[in-house]
């Protein structure tokens, strides 16, 4: 399985503009390790605090949002008192 950080890697980390370079790749099985190793399903979203929160609630609604809604726009999460959003995100890990 080949992942587009190896490729990338191959040329110093970063894009090149030149012609020769360009190449495509799929990045359809990027999501698979992610997914597998989530910790989406050990988060405590009762006790997920979102501070200058506009709408009481948003914080946890936006923390709710399941991979395949990732990209939908409602809820919004927006702050109330300036640009600054403080999010704490409590999970349960058990480590044996």
């Amino acid at each position: 399985m080949s992942h587009c950080h190896d490729e990338h890697a191959s040329h110093g980390g970063h894009d090149h503009d030149d012609a020769h370079t360009h190449h495509s790749h799929d990045h359809t099985d990027d999501t698979t390790p992610a997914l597998q190793h989530s910790l989406y399903q050990r988060i405590d979203h009762d006790g997920i605090i979102t501070l200058n929160e506009a709408d009481t609630g948003s914080g946890k609604l936006i923390v709710a949002k399941t991979w395949p809604d990732r990209m939908v726009l409602e809820p919004e999460l927006v702050s109330d008192a300036d640009a600054q959003l403080l999010m704490t995100v409590p999970c349960v890990l058990f480590i044996l």
